[in-house]
């Protein structure tokens, strides 16, 4: 779910490959967050300052990212996605 400003960019990513979620790692989890606020960003760089990320699920703790692992996430969302096979 995305909501705020420009949210339908968000949305919209996140509807095309909600089907891909169940089978994906944590780690691809985050990659696809970052890519959702990158379609609705428009020209704002996201970075540690404007962007948190939280992380929880079942068997898993909730924990926020630390800044250095924000900007890693961030840095590495520059890159594709890579989309597993369903």
């Amino acid at each position: 779910m995305a909501i705020g400003d420009q949210c339908q960019s968000a949305k919209t990513y996140l509807e095309k490959n909600y089907e891909t979620f169940p089978n994906t790692s944590v780690e691809q989890l985050i990659k696809h967050g970052v890519a959702a606020l990158r379609a609705s960003a428009q020209d704002t760089e996201l970075n540690e300052h404007n962007v948190s990320i939280g992380v929880m699920g079942k068997d898993y703790p909730f924990k926020m990212l630390a800044k250095e692992e924000l900007r890693a996430q961030l840095q590495n969302g520059n890159a594709d996605v890579e989309m597993q096979q369903a």
